[in-house]
């Protein structure tokens, strides 16, 4: 599908907007999550969930790029937030290969499978909210995603 074409039905949609003519951002509604990205590489746009948390894009090979927000209901802090996304990983048969926090965001990275995975979480003034974004990517892909997972993330925001 053109890059021009896809752009117009995602802007129509209403959660998407043209930064550039190769990227896009995604706005959540609900939480005001925000995340750009490139249109030519994730080009393929999951359905709405029901509760509009959040929106999946994918890529032609396999690669996947999520935004969403949600209620921090178990009041985590980066470091329990760490905790906990290792404990998933490891319970799905992965490992985490890479980890950090500061006072209101936390990144995990690792791999599951044949594929890499990266996560970059940002906390809300109050805490109250977590801004997410995972990209996960076939490791036979990692030339390729290396080089964009880092600008992904740091265009991640929410207020």
């Amino acid at each position: 599908m053109p890059a021009r074409l896809f752009a117009g039905i995602l802007l129509a949609l209403g959660a998407v907007t043209a930064t550039q003519a190769d990227s896009l951002t995604y706005v959540n509604d609900r939480f005001g999550t925000t995340l750009t990205f490139p249109l030519d590489i994730f080009d393929r746009i999951d359905p709405p969930p029901a509760n509009g948390d959040g929106r999946r894009f994918r890529s032609e090979d396999g690669a996947e790029l999520a935004a969403y927000g949600q209620f921090n209901t178990l009041d985590q802090t980066p470091e329990t937030l760490i905790e906990w996304e290792t404990g998933i990983v490891a319970e799905n048969g992965g490992s985490v290969t890479y980890s950090a926090s500061g006072a209101n965001w936390a990144v995990v990275s690792g791999k599951q499978g044949d594929e890499v995975f990266y996560q970059r979480h940002e906390f809300s003034t109050d805490g109250s909210v977590i801004h997410s974004m995972e990209m996960r990517y076939p490791a036979l892909g990692s030339a390729r995603y290396d080089r964009l997972v880092g600008a992904i993330a740091d265009s991640l925001e929410g207020p």
